[in-house]
């Protein structure tokens, strides 16, 4: 999206035409015309270069100068600019999920793809976290929201970022910036852009930051640490190559590198029942302060890192040669993105579980893509055809370990209350014993020489690969029956194939295959007969970490997938300000494969791989079905676009319904995540942004916009008596009928007012910038128990800067989050750390939900930033 200002007349003519070009217009000005005067806000929403307020796309456009005043580097930071966006950080670094209407992909499994598609100079980034980072030179970034599958294909069910950055200039030019913030931040970027020879230029940017954590980890201890620090290097260069007016080809290559560590997490609720898990974890390591809620104070407790690699390097090349009746355009591009990570995956001082940075474990994506299309005008038509090819593999490398401590933790668990009095390690009876004791009980007959403890440094030995490949059909027709009216029809067929492949191994588990020795691979089943009991212990030392049942199969899926998606749409103006629309469209989101241990354990607890296993040879053949649909929406829109006041004022408007089927959902229950498809989600609400310019005082822009999404589940999930419903297969997940989704605010405002102005005869300008973002509460857990409610809040940006007459050398001083909110991105229930919601049998043929008492974690949003930035461009 880029502003500039023309005549009412040319402005009305690109209200109305549609030029075959997949590249934003340059600021451009008008010989005689004034700061104040009309300015055409041109986006590509449609793959063609249209006037904002004459396309028929709810569309949050942001320019260059904006994303500037607003400090946006990242995905992360667009929510000021776009009240529907959220974009919450979980785990890592790399576990970003965005969110648009309420609608995105919780969770880092690569196993399920995003909701909201992010495009990069035309390139499709596999999933949201390898889209975050450091985009460099910014020249617009375009927020669509509501399924936009038709032009730019799968996984935008939700809808698309689209970001473009500035091209190289056949003009000599050099920009960059030095930072200076709290928190021990330093920050420079630089870029140079020129002519190479007559038809060719370049451009290179490269920028470096680095942040120290603002999470303490066991402060004042011997062993204190930090966490979500920043620590980054990018680099990104570009040519364009123009060998004749009509053709033009652009290649790209960027690489960037991230050593951070991150993501520690602070008690958001503390587990406070007598005998509580955080009171055995003290009987192990001391720790006073481990009941104390991290929310205010930003302190947490770690035994181990949570160092974290992230390498991303692609190429892609841009070819656009106008053909004469039509331009066509090619997108090519390879793309590796790599993210290894170390973490102390129980957020507690105990040694009880990790993840070891230098055994590599993490998730890598190697994606090829291919995109043609072609597009011009006949007559009243604007067409455009086009054809997708992808080939992406993922692949994943899980080292989950029990540490020092997880047997005396597991036989705390057990032992109850006389964990309180028995001490850890020595003697007849500590902590430490108690599992053996268990196996040893007479009644199991467990074999004595079955009977054995925990390893430490055991776990899972776990390896999963994803081939994917895709091709896709796509056209999107405007029909212009008059001056005022025009039809839109667009249509995308998918075809996708998909083949998994796991290796699973675990060691130092001697507990659970004392169990799985005697009771079979699913020992909580096996061991049922013996009470509740039984089967609660066992199930504590048969977490799935611990189990044996899918180690050494050859684990195999294949998966196809054939999807048409669309849209139709009607514009109609009604007078030169005041354009309406209606639009119907579809759109779909790839299924996929649990990328994770899944034993698919029945109703009676008896694992399906089991069940359904057969011999071939000496290996037993063990495959649960960890495939999940693919995801559909239906979605209508109205939408009214208007400007007022002689075009002072800009106020846009959109009424949606969006109704999906099988929602993917990821969810961790404290033990492991789960992967299940919602039967339906209903999203529905109103939209409205505006823009004010008032000529009476030049240099004041004014723009906001407000968002209220009612994004439901809905009531049709089933009983929990019936295994063949979802609530049957997930009762865990009663709380989430009829709710609003996780990180789905009903409620988001925002606003932001930018005023220029000269302060002295020399010309230097003074630059003062201010935004909000006001968030209603939302629950932060994607099982939605209640204690997970965050707070409402609101946000408050602000900037500063005084600049020479020609923009030159700008000097800002700047604040990020002044009113120092803490609030939670998301929140989970500690890994065995208490019950999580759960219904269970009453006994007499119903059910009820159990007492829930885990201890809830939580990522934390950014605290107060401020510092101050230099800023050169000549």
């Amino acid at each position: 999206m880029t502003a500039f200002r023309i005549s009412k007349r040319a402005m009305l003519m690109a209200a109305c035409a549609s030029a075959a070009i997949a590249t934003p217009a340059f600021a451009q000005e008008a010989p005689g015309t004034s700061a104040q005067e009309e300015e055409v806000v041109i986006v590509n929403a449609t793959r063609r270069a249209t006037a904002l307020q004459a396309t028929p796309v709810a569309v949050t456009a942001v320019s260059a100068a904006q994303l500037q005043d607003a400090g946006v580097r990242d995905i992360r930071d667009l929510t000021q600019l776009a009240p529907s966006l959220q974009v919450p950080v979980s785990e890592s670094s790399a576990s970003v999920t965005a969110r648009i209407r309420g609608i995105g992909t919780q969770g880092s499994n690569p196993g399920l793809e995003s909701s909201v598609g992010v495009f990069v100079d035309g390139v499709y980034r596999a999933r949201n976290g390898v889209a975050f980072g450091d985009l460099g030179e910014l020249q617009a970034v375009e927020v669509l929201r509501g399924p936009q599958g038709t032009l730019f294909g799968r996984n935008t069910s939700a809808g698309l970022i689209n970001v473009t950055t500035k091209r190289p200039q056949f003009e000599f030019g050099t920009s960059g910036d030095v930072t200076f913030g709290n928190y021990g931040a330093f920050g420079i970027g630089a870029g140079i852009t020129g002519p190479l020879s007559d038809d060719l230029a370049g451009r290179v940017y490269i920028a470096a930051r680095s942040r120290d954590g603002y999470v303490n980890i066991n402060p004042g201890a011997a062993d204190r640490n930090e966490s979500h620090n920043q620590a980054y290097i990018s680099f990104r260069g570009q040519l364009l190559w123009q060998p004749r007016e009509e053709v033009s080809v652009l290649f790209i290559g960027d690489v960037s590198s991230r050593k951070e560590a991150c993501c520690a997490a602070v008690v958001f609720r503390p587990d406070s029942r007598p005998v509580s898990t955080t009171a055995i974890l003290n009987r192990i390591v001391p720790d006073a302060l481990a009941t104390r809620s991290g929310m205010e104070s930003f302190e947490s407790r770690a035994n181990r890192s949570y160092d974290q690699s992230i390498e991303d390097r692609g190429l892609s090349v841009e070819v656009d040669w106008d053909l004469g009746f039509g331009t066509l355009t090619s997108v090519t591009a390879w793309r590796n993105w790599k993210w290894v990570y170390g973490q102390d995956a129980d957020f507690n001082r105990a040694d009880v579980l990790y993840r070891d940075i230098g055994e590599k474990a993490g998730n890598e994506f190697t994606t090829i893509t291919q995109e043609f299309r072609l597009a011009g005008t006949a007559g009243k038509l604007d067409w455009l055809v086009g054809a997708f090819y992808s080939d992406e593999t993922i692949d994943r490398i899980e080292r989950f370990r029990i540490g020092s401590d997880y047997q005396a933790y597991i036989g705390g668990l057990l032992a109850g209350a006389n964990a309180l009095v028995l001490p850890v390690r020595g003697g007849p009876v500590s902590l430490e014993t108690v599992p053996l004791g268990f196996l040893a009980t007479g009644a199991f007959g467990i074999a004595p020489g079955n009977i054995a403890g925990f390893t430490a440094g055991g776990g899972t030995k776990d390896e999963f690969n994803q081939q994917s490949t895709s091709i896709a059909l796509f056209t999107h027709n405007i029909y212009n029956f008059t001056d005022n009216f025009s039809v839109t029809l667009g249509l995308r067929y998918t075809a996708e194939d998909k083949d998994f492949r796991a290796d699973y191994g675990t060691t130092g588990n001697g507990a659970c295959r004392a169990l799985e020795s005697r009771f079979g691979l699913n020992p909580t089943a096996g061991i049922a007969p013996f009470g509740a009991g039984a089967i609660g212990a066992a199930g504590a030392l048969c977490a799935p970490w611990m189990r044996s049942a899918l180690d050494n199969i050859d684990h195999r899926q294949a998966k196809e997938e054939r999807e048409w998606s669309g849209i139709v749409s009607g514009s109609y103006r009604v007078t030169d300000d005041i354009n309406t629309y209606a639009s119907y469209s579809r759109g779909y989101k790839a299924g996929g494969f649990n990328l994770d241990r899944a034993f698919s354990d029945t109703t009676g607890g008896v694992p399906t791989s089991v069940v359904i296993g057969t011999t071939v040879g000496a290996q037993t053949v063990r495959n649960p079905d960890t495939s999940f649909a693919p995801e559909t929406v239906d979605a209508f829109e109205i939408g009214i676009k208007t400007q007022w006041l002689d075009r002072q004022i800009t106020a846009n408007f959109a009424l949606f319904h969006q109704t999906f089927e099988n929602f993917q959902l990821n969810t961790f229950n404290g033990i492991s995540f789960v992967v299940t498809a919602v039967p339906e989600v209903v999203a529905q609400g109103v939209e409205m942004d505006f823009v004010v310019r008032p000529d009476a005082l030049e240099g004041l822009t004014i723009t906001g916009g407000a968002a209220y999404s009612d994004t439901q589940y809905t009531n049709n999930l089933g009983s929990v008596a019936d295994p063949r419903t979802f609530l049957g297969q997930n009762p865990n997940l009663y709380f989430i009928q009829d709710r609003q989704l996780t990180s789905s605010p009903e409620w988001t405002f925002g606003g932001a007012v930018n005023y220029e102005t000269a302060v002295n005869e020399r010309g230097t300008l003074l630059k003062t910038y201010l935004d909000f973002r006001y968030v209603s509460e939302y629950n932060t857990g994607s099982n939605l128990d209640p204690r997970k409610e965050q707070n409402e809040y609101t946000l408050v940006n602000a900037r500063v800067a005084l600049s020479t007459a020609d923009e030159r050398w700008t000097l800002e001083v700047w604040g990020r989050n002044l009113t120092d909110e803490r609030y939670a991105q998301i929140t989970f229930d500690a890994p065995l750390q208490g019950d999580s919601p759960q219904l269970v049998s009453n006994g007499a043929g119903g059910f009820v939900p159990r007492p829930i008492t885990s201890q809830l974690g939580a990522f934390v949003g950014e605290p107060q930033m401020y510092g101050i930035t230099i800023r050169w461009n000549h």
